[in-house]
């Protein structure tokens, strides 16, 4: 199921919230993540990254992973650092030399007995340099080398979704994986997918009475997260709602500090809503239709 800002694009690919996706790249939730993927991470703000980087490396460290965090000058540690990690700056190490580098942890750390490796590399800094796009690439090259050699290693690349189209672009075309959060709740009849821009929900497949607390979990926890912003539901992948449901999302509607908005409903459910009556309730609104993709 596509969340919020992923459309399909006529020239095969993926644009994801203004970048393209490669047509032969995946998208992967962060706990599928396998030995040999190098993946990116393209964050829109601080929530994102903390909640996608957070849970890769705190998997690591409840396991037995060792972790390698690759950061620039004044960078940031992910969340959740404890022991098990390693870190490297970036800016200290000639572009060239960073695959041996890895490829030396990543051994020394299977040699330790470590199950696996998981690196976190924080590479927007290289694009405020001279030659950052080049710069950039150049360690992307050189990640791939040493993750890809790998029966052991995983990676995550992460860069601001502000950077720009071109390094955006030229992102997705180093990487084979685009990693996404995990589900926020998914068995074989539902799935509630996290959004982060806008913030709110993408919900697809049926929404019935067994799953309503998990439903009404979910939006408190978002519109908790939103703090008085606008709280989107993506329901392009709903194939069922029933009246209990709707009814969650009228009084959440009534309790959320800014509006509720439905985007890209079905039109059969839009039509429901609009029948009744409850397009016209006080923080309920109907936002970018189905045919919006």
């Amino acid at each position: 199921m596509a969340g919020a800002g992923v459309r399909w694009c006529a020239s095969g690919g993926l644009a994801v919230n203004g970048a393209m996706e490669s047509p032969w790249s995946v998208r992967r939730p962060v706990g599928e993540l396998r030995p040999g993927d190098h993946a990116w991470l393209a964050f829109g703000d601080a929530d994102e990254r903390c909640h996608v980087l957070g849970s890769f490396v705190a998997r690591g460290l409840a396991g037995a992973d060792k972790v390698i965090v690759l950061r620039g000058p004044g960078g940031a540690e992910p969340p959740g650092v404890g022991g098990r990690v390693t870190l490297l700056a970036l800016d200290e190490i000639e572009p060239e030399r960073l695959a041996a580098t890895l490829e030396a942890e990543i051994s020394a750390a299977v040699d330790a007995g470590y199950r696996g490796v998981r690196v976190a590399a924080d590479l927007t800094w290289t694009l405020g340099r001279g030659n950052g796009l080049r710069l950039l690439l150049e360690c992307e090259r050189q990640i791939d080398r040493a993750v890809g050699a790998s029966t052991a290693a995983i990676a995550i690349c992460q860069v601001d979704r502000g950077c720009g189209a071109a390094a955006l672009d030229a992102l997705a075309d180093a990487h084979a994986v685009t990693v996404t959060a995990d589900p926020a709740f998914e068995d074989s009849v539902l799935r509630i997918d996290r959004t982060f821009r806008p913030v709110g929900l993408a919900v697809g497949g049926q929404l019935d009475a067994a799953r309503h607390a998990v439903f009404s979990e979910a939006l408190t926890s978002t519109m908790a997260r939103a703090n008085g912003d606008p709280v989107h539901l993506d329901l392009a992948g709903l194939e069922f709602i029933d009246l209990g449901a709707l009814t969650m999302l009228a009084d959440a509607a009534a309790r959320c500090r800014g509006p509720v908005v439905l985007d890209r409903m079905p039109a059969r459910l839009r039509a429901i809503i609009e029948v009744v009556g409850w397009d016209a309730l006080p923080g309920l609104r109907l936002g970018t239709p189905e045919s919006g993709r």
